[in-house]
């Protein structure tokens, strides 16, 4: 793992690490908290270097160091889990095997996908990226010229460090995300990221048109990856024009032709509909949503809100009735919003004008 200051997450990490892995090592980037120190007392191995606004030229500074057949990569806000019984090195004794996907969760309201985390300590699998820093290139090159397997791993990896207000992270990373597209601007997720970044710092106008520009280099691009990606940055255009009262149906047709499962852009197409007035194919998506298990869910290429299984999709569904005529509909649909999600007041609250107090 890299680190900076990660006092506050790393003993957690790696309290969840020690019975299942044989070494670890730690590339501090400068710490000036107890990080040092915190990961010395469960043994592991930290090598101090400078940062150079190079998160893979750090990541493989830990590869180089690092000495056993298999490799995880994992950060201090996240928390690996192994199934009773089973080893993290469980399935990838074949000797064409060369990584692993584990299941990995991005915060703790979203949907688990699969990403790769574990894969063989060997010298043609490095990180490229100065950002969102990726060994894929690598392996996807490994696959193709020597017909390596890539296989699913029973391991999971919580994230904690998206809780909260993300302002802070928004304004590191903006510069960042900046340099890393000049470097890389073929890069779908590079224009993906610094979208949703000047979204959330406010900057609407901006967000719009990087997300529209990585639509354009989208076109044409075939592979599963650049597929799926495309579909995102879909989302991420079609929620801020819609946002911005623009018609976002043409660029979530386009999206769900890039990736037809994500559930992001059909919920969003929901709404979308509702506000054309197009109720009755608004409510066919938000009940096949609402007809997924949200606590078993899981799409291997994407992450979504768990809420837009649950209290988003009834919400969503109880506008379409109230404005269909439908009221009593309408005041169950809130019910249950309010029953999935009952932190959320505003939920019983349009249940209880509408007659129906929720049970």
């Amino acid at each position: 793992m890299i680190v900076k200051n990660e006092a506050a997450f790393l003993e957690g990490c790696l309290s969840s690490l020690v019975d299942h892995v044989d070494e670890i090592v730690v590339v501090d980037t400068g710490s000036t908290d107890t990080t040092p120190e915190i990961a010395r007392r469960f043994g592991a191995r930290v090598i101090e270097v400078a940062w150079r606004n190079d998160f893979a030229h750090a990541r493989n500074v830990g590869l180089d160091a690092a000495s056993e057949d298999w490799l995880l990569y994992i950060d201090a806000d996240e928390r690996l889990s192994v199934p009773d019984g089973l080893r993290l090195a469980a399935n990838l004794d074949a000797s064409d095997i060369f990584a692993a996907r584990v299941l990995f969760t991005p915060n703790l309201s979203a949907t688990p996908y699969r990403e790769y985390r574990l894969f063989r300590n060997d010298q043609r699998l490095r990180f490229k990226g100065s950002m969102h820093e990726t060994m894929l290139p690598d392996l996807d090159d490994l696959i193709a010229s020597d017909g390596v397997r890539v296989v699913e791993s029973p391991a999971s990896i919580v994230h904690l460090g998206y809780e909260g207000d993300q302002t802070h992270k928004h304004r590191r990373n903006l510069p960042l995300l900046r340099a890393a597209l000049a470097e890389n601007p073929d890069r779908l997720y590079y224009w993906n990221h610094l979208a949703e970044t000047l979204s959330g710092l406010g900057e609407t106008e901006e967000a719009l048109r990087v997300s529209a520009q990585g639509l354009e280099l989208a076109q044409g691009r075939s592979d599963r990856q650049s597929r799926r990606t495309a579909s995102t940055l879909a989302f991420s255009n079609a929620r801020l024009l819609d946002e911005a009262g623009h018609d976002a149906l043409p660029v979530i047709a386009l999206g769900l032709e890039w990736y037809p499962a994500n559930r992001a852009l059909l919920f969003l197409k929901a709404r979308v509909l509702i506000n054309a007035g197009r109720y009755d194919e608004a409510l066919s998506i938000l009940d096949a949503l609402v007809a997924e298990d949200a606590a078993t869910f899981c799409d291997p290429e994407l992450s979504y809100d768990r809420r837009i299984f649950g209290s988003f999709a009834h919400d969503l569904t109880g506008v379409a009735l109230l404005r269909m005529g439908r009221r009593a509909e309408a005041a169950a649909a809130f019910a249950r919003a309010a029953t999935a999600e009952p932190g959320n007041p505003s939920y019983r609250i349009k249940a209880m004008a509408l007659g129906v107090p929720p049970s």
